[in-house]
């Protein structure tokens, strides 16, 4: 990413963050590895309110502002193999945000690993959660605790809006949302 990016995503991040609503994260304890595993849901549970965050109120304006739009985007969403997806209907095309909610940490592992190969080449994508990595066509891949979180925006223009937004930089960004979001609501 170059430079002029980076620092743009600098700023921007901190300023979409302010939108998620959430406890203070250092008010709260952290969660324990086994304490995240547990709370995964049956098959016939709805998603985790954390995984549900994708497609919520907060996410969808973080969205908005990100992209100077009039009102939050709408949304489409399933809930399938502990995979919980929200379709964003963005004026330049649809982004895809997908969390899979995985028994354990390292059947989450199993499941980031997996999905690297299907993507192509990627490159480790610093600063996001405790793994993550991005492909130069607008995907995004966080693992944090017993959660997947996949932001997909290759169905976007490869540049768009007045600034010449990238939709790598854009997925980038809007990871950093929805982990923001999660941390503030741990």
């Amino acid at each position: 990413m170059r430079t002029r990016q980076w620092r743009a995503c600098l700023i921007a991040v901190p300023l979409l963050l302010g939108g998620c609503a959430g406890a203070d994260a250092a008010t709260q304890p952290a969660a324990a590895p086994d304490a995240v595993a547990a709370s995964t849901p049956a098959a016939d549970e709805p998603p985790s309110e954390t995984a549900a965050m994708i497609c919520g109120d907060d996410v969808r304006g973080d969205v908005a502002r990100a992209l100077s739009l009039p009102e939050p985007p709408a949304t489409d969403s399933t809930w399938v193999d502990q995979l919980y997806t929200c379709t964003y209907q963005l004026p330049m095309g649809p982004m895809v945000l997908s969390v899979k909610e995985s028994p354990t940490t390292a059947a989450a592992g199993e499941y980031f690993e997996s999905r690297q190969p299907e993507l192509g080449e990627t490159a480790p994508a610093p600063g996001l959660g405790e793994r993550a990595y991005a492909t130069t066509t607008g995907t995004v891949v966080v693992i944090k605790d017993a959660m997947t979180l996949t932001v997909d925006a290759t169905d976007l223009p490869a540049e768009f809006g007045d600034n010449g937004q990238r939709r790598s930089d854009f997925a980038y960004e809007i990871a950093s949302v929805v982990l923001g979001c999660w941390t503030g609501h741990e």
